[in-house]
């Protein structure tokens, strides 16, 4: 018998390990595990914001500028919250991270001509569609 030592060796470094978590003031593990959970989203959105953002530098001058550029910043950090929820929801946090789910969808296209034509869809792939319809949405 031989072993695809490649493949053993990718499975072992995305699901092998383990995890302990200590607390003072929680008991429930499962509590203690969903409370340590949260951090993580927060962490995450932090590292959305300085690298699938590009909020590592400001590089404004001016102040209405800077504010601007943040609440724009804060607002994408609520939809990248909101996807990942609905993804976990879904389940489809089982293929894809955040990340991966946004590059698989960036070729997805409306283009929106004048006149008779009215507006196009490019088409879809089938992990595409999969997204699609894990979230629940349509494309008429």
């Amino acid at each position: 018998m031989s072993y695809n030592t490649d493949a053993v060796r990718q499975y072992i470094n995305r699901y092998a390990g383990f995890q302990a978590l200590l607390s003072n003031a929680v008991k429930d593990p499962v509590e203690a595990f969903q409370i340590y959970r949260d951090k993580d989203v927060v962490e995450k959105c932090f590292d959305d914001l300085k690298n699938a953002l590009d909020m590592n530098r400001l590089r404004m001058h001016s102040a209405e500028t800077v504010a601007g550029r943040l609440f724009v910043q804060f607002i994408a950090v609520i939809c990248v919250s909101a996807l990942r929820q609905e993804m976990r929801a879904s389940g489809l946090t089982k293929k894809y991270t955040v990340r991966e789910l946004l590059e698989e969808m960036e070729t997805l296209m409306k283009i929106k001509y004048v006149g008779k034509y009215g507006h196009i869809l490019t088409e879809t792939t089938k992990a595409q569609r999969e997204i699609l319809k894990g979230l629940n949405i349509r494309l008429d």
